[in-house]
């Protein structure tokens, strides 16, 4: 294992990081810093506009992976459709009895929280972004933002991904048996998203 020295490549600060550790930023300049085992790189992070009048009190780390989610099968028992299309969350096909998962039709934004979190919250933040799929506007870095340390890969955050599109699924109004998927994704970007004291996001419109 490659042995590297923790300072920002900008500034020449020491860098404040922990073994679980993937992105971090720098105290000094803000520039952030991925730590691997080649040695320490800069990396891009977009920071998203919160809602106007919104107190942020921290940034925290989503890779966010554009693409598709094909369902290859679905099989369910004691589905209600009337209560699952008064929801908006499945469709029937036309002639063949098949459902048709409406959220899946397209190309969408996949949120991945990418900060230490309990599997139970990283599916549902994650889950709740990509059914809401907000508009998300860059701006730049705010001067006093310090992003929480990111401690997903971006090959960690596509396993968690799959995770995350099997819960959503579960939490159709239906009894899930078996599910087959496949993602089509592309590279994931990492955003920072403002949240207030309460825990929840502000970017969200």
């Amino acid at each position: 294992m490659k042995l590297v020295a923790l300072r920002c490549p900008e500034c020449n600060e020491a860098l404040s990081a922990e073994d679980e550790h993937i992105v971090v930023t720098c105290e000094r300049c803000g520039t952030a810093v991925r730590l691997g085992d080649q040695g320490l790189s800069r990396v891009s992070v977009s920071y998203a506009r919160p809602k106007s009048g919104a107190r942020v009190v921290r940034w925290r780390p989503f890779w966010v992976f554009h693409g598709r989610v094909h369902i290859r099968r679905r099989d369910a028992k004691g589905s209600s459709s009337g209560m699952a299309q008064a929801l908006g969350l499945l469709d029937l096909g036309h002639g063949s009895g098949d459902e048709r998962l409406t959220i899946w039709e397209g190309p969408r934004d996949l949120y991945v929280p990418a900060w230490e979190l309990s599997p139970q919250a990283t599916k549902g933040l994650g889950g709740n972004l990509i059914h809401s799929q907000p508009s998300l506007e860059r701006v730049p870095q705010p001067t006093d933002a310090r992003l929480t340390p990111a401690t997903l890969t971006p090959a960690d955050a596509l396993k968690m991904l799959d995770f995350i599109v099997l819960s959503i699924e579960a939490q159709r109004p239906d009894w899930l048996e078996n599910l087959a998927f496949q993602l089509e994704v592309g590279e994931p970007a990492l955003w920072a998203l403002p949240f207030d004291d309460a825990g929840s996001v502000l970017g969200i419109e």
